[in-house]
């Protein structure tokens, strides 16, 4: 925010800065076509100049296509790719090297996502990170999470997975690391293991399976929390604490999400964030700084039920929002964030928009 100036002068020039200095969220690529949508699942920008978005495009006539958009001058031009099967998450180690789920198995590329070669097929696979070109690990639905040694190649399942209570029916979705620190954590699986049937879990306190290393994943040990809502996502800060996303499904709950800042070792956090006309779909966080992407649901429901405003808020002490300017033309269910760094942003959308933070 500006200093306020006193003098009639002053205030012309704070207000001329605030506009054209103010950070503007720019759509960069948008997918405008009446009879289709394209719904973008993930979005990887390893560096400031390479972004990957991957998702499916679905017609009126109920045909499905995957697909894959790259951009190698950090944004100004966007190539479209088709893919077999139906993303659901990426991972990139770098501009070249990454890895895709789908819906039928584990793809990985060497060109920055303009081709892929299918090195797994298995469903149920919801997410991968990988540590180096070799070590990495994937998780998913009936207890899935396994490690490989060899670019995912072979594959071999954790045995501290097995310490959790009813292992096989945990659904693992997350999976963050910082440094040698990595988390991995499930929930209750729903009744139908499709990714594309999931329905809303009923209201109510669910336990959540906890895998953790500190050795890069030499050893893990496991344990359980239980927690109103479902954790949606966890980042490991460098600076001794975890900021989580809860996403609630409860008419008793004011609100439809909230972002909580809990120290490491703590079983007790704190909201940081939490807004009853804006649900939260993901953040970045980038040490203090954080960035935190939210829908304004359509009508006094905390939910989404239909595509409403995006809006994007910032914070530089996780205490402080600002809401920031964001191209009218967004809307969207769902929306995430790429963040290689406080300069470089880029937020994808379920309805076909990336948008990117310019000056």
């Amino acid at each position: 925010m500006g200093v306020r100036i006193s003098t009639v002068l002053g205030v012309h020039v704070w207000l001329a800065f605030c506009a054209y200095a103010a950070p503007r969220w720019n759509i960069q690529f948008l997918y405008d076509h009446a009879d289709s949508n394209f719904s973008i699942q993930d979005l990887e920008c390893p560096t400031a100049k390479h972004c990957v978005a991957a998702g499916w495009i679905d017609d009126k006539k109920g045909h499905e296509q995957g697909a894959v958009v790259v951009s190698s001058d950090a944004g100004q031009h966007w190539s479209q790719y088709e893919t077999k099967e139906r993303p659901i998450s990426l991972f990139f180690l770098n501009d070249g090297l990454g890895w895709m789920v789908t819906d039928r198995g584990l793809w990985s590329t060497v060109e920055g996502g303009r081709s892929w070669t299918k090195i797994q097929a298995r469903k149920g696979i919801l997410a991968t990170w990988f540590l180096d070109a070799g070590h990495g690990y994937m998780i998913g639905v009936k207890g899935l999470v396994e490690e490989t040694a060899d670019g995912g190649k072979t594959w071999a399942k954790i045995a501290a997975a097995d310490k959790v209570p009813d292992a096989q029916s945990v659904t693992y979705g997350i999976v963050t690391f910082r440094g040698p620190h990595g988390i991995i954590i499930g929930g209750p699986s729903p009744s139908e293991p499709a990714f594309s049937d999931v329905a809303p879990r009923s209201p109510g306190r669910a336990k959540m399976a906890v895998l953790e290393t500190l050795d890069g994943g030499q050893k893990w040990t496991a344990g359980t929390i239980s927690m109103d809502g479902e954790l949606a996502q966890l980042k490991i800060s460098g600076q001794g604490f975890v900021v989580s996303l809860v996403q609630y499904n409860d008419p008793k709950i004011k609100v439809g999400s909230a972002v909580y800042k809990t120290p490491l070792g703590s079983r007790d956090g704190s909201v940081i964030f939490a807004e009853r006309d804006r649900m939260v779909t993901d953040f970045a966080l980038l040490d203090d700084h954080a960035v935190v992407a939210t829908i304004e649901p359509p009508g006094d429901s905390a939910q989404v039920p239909i595509p409403g405003k995006l809006r994007i808020l910032r914070s530089d002490n996780l205490k402080i929002w600002e809401e920031m300017d964001v191209d009218y033309r967004a809307v969207a269910q769902h929306a995430i964030i790429a963040a290689p760094d406080t300069q470089n942003m880029w937020v994808a959308t379920d309805t076909g928009a990336i948008l990117k933070l310019v000056e």
